[in-house]
């Protein structure tokens, strides 16, 4: 069987190639007539073959399908024979039977396989049952083990932890020790500042101070709020005047509008003054 399945698939290339260049010589010219009956014997094949619906049978008739198609490739003479159109009429109502026998092969494989891996490991409960006893018996040990480690280690803690105690008061002591001579230290240096501070007041109580600079704007000279000279044409106090309304308008600006409004109607009671 498995020497006859090898012969089919080496062979298989040659009969696909002699197939394909029978039906291309034997289409041209077209037989129309040839087709007709070979429709007819298909037909012929086609439906009562349909009609067969237990899975035994269907495959055997796919089979006897396939193996007649398989024997008409490797033919000289294909259009004409009525084999051809037989072999089509047997299989093709029963293509899907690959498909139906290969689920099956599959559900018949997997419980195969269920039934195996059950039986293994019932074989290898006991192994199992003794691992997972040794391992528990590990556990055991190791868990008291751990115990005892801990144990030792929450003295060893306790003993560091009374010496970091003694450590800490000392350090505290020390500080101590050390704030109250900054304090000391601090005061001192308080006192100096504070003698130097009365003396510097002291110092500056005897300077006379500066007079404030008058503002321009609160001048009673127009020239001097316009910032032009008193030999200014009307031309000249028109543009000054143009240029502080641009920067000192109230509309025009979003900050510090009530000192603009201020200064604005003093660039404009110095420019009626002088228009």
């Amino acid at each position: 069987m498995l020497s006859s399945l090898i012969e089919f698939i080496t062979n298989l290339p040659s009969r696909v190639s002699n197939f394909i260049t029978v039906i291309t010589s034997e289409l041209n010219p077209l037989p129309i007539e040839a087709l007709i009956v070979g429709l007819l014997w298909f037909a012929f094949f086609y439906f009562p073959s349909k009609w067969f619906r237990a899975y035994l049978l269907r495959a055997t008739l796919f089979i006897i399908g396939v193996a007649v198609f398989y024997d008409v490739m490797g033919r000289d003479q294909i259009i004409f024979s009525i084999d051809f159109y037989g072999s089509i009429g047997l299989f093709l109502p029963h293509v899907e039977i690959v498909e139906i026998t290969y689920l099956i092969i599959r559900e018949r494989t997997l419980y195969l396989y269920d039934q195996i891996k059950a039986f293994i490991l019932w074989i290898l409960s006991p192994f199992i049952w003794l691992y997972n006893l040794m391992q528990k018996i590990f556990s055991f040990f190791q868990s008291k083990k751990e115990q005892r480690e801990y144990k030792k280690q929450q003295q060893q803690e306790e003993a560091e932890e009374f010496k970091r105690q003694q450590q800490y008061h000392y350090e505290q002591e020390q500080q101590k020790y050390d704030e109250y001579e900054r304090q000391q230290a601090n005061q001192n240096q308080k006192r100096f500042e504070d003698k130097s501070k009365q003396k510097e007041k002291k110092q500056q109580q005897t300077k006379q101070e500066k007079p404030k600079e008058e503002s321009r704007w609160d001048s009673s000279n127009p020239y001097v709020v316009l910032g032009i000279s008193e030999d200014a044409t009307k031309q000249e106090i028109k543009k000054a005047y143009r240029n502080l309304s641009k920067i000192y308008h109230p509309d025009l600006t979003m900050f510090e509008k009530e000192k603009h409004t201020v200064i604005f109607q003093k660039i404009n009671g110095a420019y009626d003054k002088l228009k």
